[in-house]
């Protein structure tokens, strides 16, 4: 077991490490709590090696289960809940006094990157979702903001995660649009945060092929196919001739 503490001023995060073993290698159990007064977050989870298991809504205090297939096998600690709710409270309590008793070290600023794709392959006029990952960044939170043809999109259209810790203790979360496919239509995806100079913008349009790639396409295939045929047929008669 280990239990980390990481500070920045204004901002804390700490975490519970405990190493499990199995046949199949190192696996650890990873309970973190994060908080900062300059933006008034905070987080509380549970996680896996890399997979979250739980979440505890920073402001409800409602526990979440993410992996709902396992919902069977996972049974939700009673206390969770009431955990979170002190473990954050001391966080926030130990922020000033933390930092004061470091002489307040320098703060770390990590900017996002981000990649913006389609949940599924994607037909004209069927319904998708388009996913804006962002990722590596430090500290919480980023604003994400979409556009449809250079018009924003309203934010009711929109669903973002909660933030994600990745094992270096930076974060990730994933916004979601869904959207029908439609020709000439350019999405965007624009990422603000404490790190970046300018903000980070990805582009997404419907990509598909003309009717001269189409025929491109299908004149390679023949070729191929005729070029296979022809060798075994000619490994036929070679066989053939020989047998002869």
């Amino acid at each position: 077991s280990f239990l980390g503490v990481y500070l920045r001023p204004l901002w804390m995060t700490v975490g519970n490490l405990n190493a499990l073993f199995f046949s199949e290698g190192e696996h650890v159990m990873r309970q973190l709590t994060f908080c900062q007064l300059k933006e008034v977050d905070a987080g509380f989870d549970l996680s896996f090696g890399e997979d979250e298991l739980w979440y505890v809504e920073p402001y409800y205090y409602q526990a979440h289960q993410r992996l709902p297939e396992f919902a069977a096998d996972w049974s939700l600690k009673p206390s969770l809940p009431s955990d979170a709710y002190y473990s954050i409270g001391t966080c926030f309590y130990n922020i000033p006094r933390c930092s004061k008793g470091e002489e307040y070290p320098p703060e770390t600023i990590a900017p996002p990157q981000s990649v913006l794709y389609s949940k599924r392959a994607v037909r004209l006029g069927v319904q998708n979702t388009l996913i804006c990952f962002v990722t590596d960044f430090h500290p919480a939170p980023v604003k994400v903001t979409w556009t449809r043809n250079e018009e924003p999109v309203n934010e009711t259209e929109v669903r973002q995660t909660q933030y994600y810790s990745n094992p270096d203790y930076s974060f990730r979360t994933f916004s979601y649009l869904d959207f029908i496919p439609k020709l000439g239509d350019v999405y965007s995806c624009t990422v603000r945060h404490r790190g970046l100079q300018d903000p980070l913008t990805r582009f997404w349009e419907l990509e598909l092929q003309t009717d001269s790639q189409v025929v491109e396409t299908t004149v390679c295939v023949l070729g191929v196919t005729l070029g296979i045929l022809g060798v075994s047929v000619g490994v036929g008669l070679i066989i053939r001739a020989r047998r002869s």
